[in-house]
């Protein structure tokens, strides 16, 4: 081992830091993400998010298929939380707007490899 370079590494940080970040995104087309380990906010349209209502789409799509907070989610779900975090999304509030105390809800199933929640958007959404 005395000439090992990397003994162990891997993409996401998952193993060196217990954590994983969104680095890329797919908004038609691969975009990069910048700085995805910051802490500060972001400019959304600097990563291909230029559109208000595909930003909109995506914050509900990420606060209302997810269930835990940055605190206390499992890691993907922490990455996608923080992530619409750093776009200025307060995710509680989107949950709170957009998911009634009795919804359809189909849990993340390791066969299905997602998980989906049916909302009824306002007409101008």
């Amino acid at each position: 081992m005395g000439g090992a370079n990397n003994i162990c590494s891997d993409k996401t940080g998952t193993l060196t830091k217990n954590q994983m970040t969104w680095t890329q995104i797919w908004i038609g087309g691969d975009h990069e993400i910048p700085d995805p380990d910051g802490k500060n906010n972001f400019d959304t349209s600097s990563f291909g998010v230029s559109n208000e209502k595909t930003m909109t789409f995506l914050a509900q799509a990420v606060a209302c298929n997810t269930i835990g907070t940055v605190l206390d989610a499992q890691a993907t779900e922490k990455a996608m939380l923080k992530f619409i975090e750093r776009c200025g999304v307060d995710y509680h509030h989107q949950r709170q707007k957009y998911l009634p105390k009795e919804m359809l809800r189909f849990q993340f199933d390791s066969s299905r490899k997602r998980m989906s929640t049916v909302l009824e958007l306002e007409d101008d959404e």
